[in-house]
């Protein structure tokens, strides 16, 4: 969805994917627009010399499963930390661009009040919300050091077209999403009252371009200023199915945080970010996504 924007923008286009979590369908308009190299993030410091005259490092990359990551933080760490690690030191050889780093909504963890501004303490409660705060940490060290310039985005729950729903870390938006367009059925951990900010795809790609240049600050929450539970999306799904779903009850995940909204004011007011996709709206696409996807397959 980035680069679909930056293309259509004039931009040149590099990008480095290992597409163990996404597909290279998914760059199919413009494959022969930009440049995809295949590789793992801890081993772009073999295409260097590739990236010379880079002005811009838009950081996506990472194992994004809060569960998961407390069973195997070794492997978070090795992505998240380590391989970005390797990017800032890239950019030590590509003369200051500016990074735009996606970090998580899951910094804040369980607050007393759901809303979160970006002055909000962090409360990590799993190794991947962990992951994201250090790499803010990383970057305002390499700031200091160096003269970085770079902006963290807070993003909150992202969802819409594209992403694979049978990959592990698929987020409950796609799963949902998919299982609607198909008549599968879900798993509902927990009661489904944990709410959540939901964000479509292309509002959170303009806050992204907004930031692309410059920014007063260092750090934006980019969600929509509103939440729905669980079981409130699965209601949603239900209804574009136009049928019920079978529903397998598991328990709860361990430290799952129970109820967030982002506060956008910061965003909204330096940037004049405004979400312009409903959850309902956004639900439809990417259920009628999933099933253009199953009619042509």
């Amino acid at each position: 969805h980035l680069c679909d924007h930056l293309v259509q923008q004039g931009h040149e286009v590099t990008v480095v994917d290992d597409f163990s979590s996404g597909s290279r369908e998914n760059l199919s308009a413009i494959s022969d627009r930009i440049r995809v190299f295949d590789l793992a993030i801890d081993s772009i410091s073999s295409i260097a010399s590739e990236l010379a005259g880079t002005t811009r490092i838009y950081h996506l990359a990472a194992l994004i499963s809060g569960y998961d990551s407390l069973y195997d933080p070794d492997a978070y760490v090795k992505t998240n930390i380590d391989g970005f690690s390797r990017v800032l030191e890239l950019a030590k050889e590509l003369e200051n661009p500016r990074i735009i780093f996606a970090s998580s909504s899951t910094v804040y963890g369980n607050q007393p009040d759901p809303e979160m501004s970006e002055s909000t303490p962090p409360n990590p409660q799993s190794m991947y919300a962990l992951t994201k705060l250090t790499g803010e940490h990383m970057l305002a060290m390499y700031q200091e050091l160096y003269g970085y310039n770079y902006v963290c985005l807070r993003l909150f729950n992202v969802y819409g077209p594209r992403q694979s729903p049978n990959h592990p870390y698929a987020n409950v938006t796609c799963k949902f999403s998919y299982a609607a367009a198909h008549g599968d059925g879900v798993r509902l951990y927990g009661d489904g009252k944990q709410s959540r900010d939901f964000v479509y795809v292309e509002d959170v790609v303009q806050a992204l371009l907004a930031v692309s240049e410059t920014s007063d600050d260092t750090i934006y929450n980019v969600g929509t200023g509103e939440d729905a539970s669980i079981a409130g999306l699965l209601e949603a799904v239900q209804g574009l199915a136009k049928a019920p779903l079978p529903v397998e009850q598991c328990p709860p995940w361990p430290n799952d945080i129970q109820a967030i909204r982002a506060n956008i004011n910061r965003l909204a007011s330096e940037k004049g970010y405004r979400p312009t996709v409903s959850l309902q709206d956004g639900l439809a696409q990417t259920v009628a996504y999933f099933r253009g996807l199953h009619e042509q397959s």
